[in-house]
């Protein structure tokens, strides 16, 4: 169930051109989150801007009552909030949204495709997963336009496990797409391979429709834009398969039915 409390910044640390992360200290929060769900914040109640904006996770320490997140300060509402510091508050709403279901020992290999600011739900995936003695073969592959706009990179690294690094201009790991590198890495050989994607739409997409097509199991975390965060005013619906009525789709809102949607459910327009 989801808490909103007024949290403390324990760290605000800038760790990239325009990309900071933020650590607050939520009890609450932390002890209930899991990885692919999201919060909440505002750290204002005047006009400019009023309404919160939604953040996935990071990572979570419910022992020390913390949880991070990582953002990029492009609009007015994230270049205010790099401007706050340790000891100013956050309003909090969470945790929201249902994140990525996952079983280890159902999977031979788990990969994770990250594009850009989706990496950090991803990397809390995989935090959780490396603390599983059970848990499968884990491929990490990290992607971004270039290579100051990689995300979470050393977060995947600590954990040891196999990290593939992609760029569209090459200035960091291999020259190419996440994609590219999905399909070099040839998971579609392995029928108990399963892959988690978090990233830009296009990026989600050509995944999505690869491993559908391969017959991957692949669950997607859509990015979509959340005005109330809670299901209630329908501006984050995402088209999905719905055999069972007259139209063959309905619309499922992203905050509560999702974020995380399995690939071959969803339809793209």
């Amino acid at each position: 169930m989801p808490f909103q409390v007024l949290a403390p910044i324990l760290d605000h640390t800038q760790v990239g051109p325009q990309i900071y992360r933020l650590s607050l200290l939520a009890p609450q929060v932390a002890k209930h989150c899991t990885p692919g769900q999201f919060v909440h914040l505002l750290y204002t109640d005047t006009y400019g801007p009023h309404m919160r904006r939604p953040f996935s996770l990071l990572a979570a320490d419910a022992e020390a009552g913390s949880f991070d997140i990582v953002y990029v300060a492009r609009g007015r509402f994230t270049q205010g909030m790099a401007r706050l510091g340790v000891g100013d508050s956050v309003s909090v709403v969470g945790p929201l949204g249902n994140g990525f279901k996952y079983t280890p020992v159902s999977y031979s290999h788990v990969v994770l495709c990250a594009g850009g600011v989706g990496a950090p739900p991803l990397a809390f995936l995989a935090a959780t997963l490396h603390l599983d003695a059970s848990a499968p073969r884990i491929t990490v592959i990290n992607g971004a336009r270039t290579a100051s706009m990689l995300v979470a990179l050393e977060d995947f690294r600590r954990l040891g496990v196999d990290v593939r690094v992609t760029t569209d201009d090459g200035s960091a790991g291999r020259r190419g797409t996440v994609l590219d590198a999905l399909q070099e890495l040839g998971a579609h050989a392995d029928k108990k391979a399963v892959v988690y994607a978090c990233g830009p739409e296009a990026m989600l997409r050509a995944v999505g429709d690869y491993c559908v097509e391969h017959g991957i199991e692949c669950y997607l975390s859509m990015e979509t834009v959340m005005i109330c965060g809670v299901g209630v005013c329908m501006g984050c619906v995402v088209k999905v398969r719905s055999p069972g009525s007259d139209e063959g789709y309905e619309y499922l809102r992203a905050c509560h039915e999702g974020p995380v949607f399995r690939a071959e459910d969803l339809l793209w327009e």
